[in-house]
């Protein structure tokens, strides 16, 4: 038997302060994502603050599934300024290849009307997960030292 996923957005949470779930989503993005990732983008998740997810064109989406002793976390998406600040999507393993990636994407989307990221063209998985949610390639950037990105974007 399959556990249901559940797909939602965070919401200010006055029983749990901000800084343990941003704590939670880090441990979880360092644990997951570490490798994917560069590494100024873990650093723009532990700045940020719960009035910057409050900011338009600013959502978390967090999807869950159910086990025996409570939700767990199986990926989230967080983008800030539309994606132009900060974007991120960070799959459990277990979860991968299932299209929660895309889901995630497809979601903030539909939810923010516009999107844009950049993803490293050595990222086969993350570009694939990106153009599935219907994401195009908008343009390709170099930053020294870095890797070359393509830009994505929904408008």
């Amino acid at each position: 038997m399959s556990n249901p996923m559940l797909v939602k957005a965070w919401q200010l949470n006055d029983r749990i302060p901000w800084e343990l779930q941003q704590a939670e989503l880090i441990a979880f993005t360092q644990k997951y994502g570490r490798k994917a990732l560069p590494a100024n983008t873990i650093l723009k998740l532990m700045k940020l603050s719960s009035r910057d997810l409050l900011q338009p064109g600013a959502l978390l989406l967090l999807a869950e599934i159910e086990a025996e002793d409570g939700p767990r976390l199986a990926g989230f998406s967080c983008v800030t300024h539309y994606g132009r600040g900060l974007s991120l999507v960070v799959v459990h393993p277990l979860y991968r290849g299932r299209g929660l990636g895309s889901r995630l994407l497809s979601r903030q989307i539909s939810a923010l009307g516009r999107l844009s990221c950049r993803v490293p063209l050595s990222s086969v998985s993350g570009l694939q997960m990106c153009f599935r949610a219907g994401l195009y390639a908008g343009g390709m950037v170099k930053t020294p030292g870095g890797p070359a990105e393509l830009i994505l974007e929904r408008r």
